[in-house]
């Protein structure tokens, strides 16, 4: 995804895994409390352990809209105008 947008916008986009210990003191540095900070910090470790992974995707179920053409007739010009 980071490659498309790199591609898309023209200018560097990348990824940076984190660990979930660094995004919750990440939340907190930026002023979120402690008990939203671990919420969210959680949230986001039920996803990456298959939380969403519940239904497999098929034509029925996901959008015909691949990522780069999104970021190519939504993003791009909301953001470059």
């Amino acid at each position: 995804m980071a490659a498309i947008l790199t591609e898309v916008l023209r200018w560097p986009v990348r990824f940076q895994q984190v660990s979930l210990e660094a995004f919750k003191e990440g939340l907190a540095a930026r002023g979120m409390s402690p008990g939203f900070a671990l919420g969210y910090a959680e949230m986001f470790a039920a996803k990456d352990s298959g939380l969403d992974d519940a239904e497999s995707r098929t034509p029925a179920n996901s959008t015909p809209t691949s990522f780069r053409e999104w970021c190519e007739t939504v993003l791009k010009p909301t953001i470059l105008g």
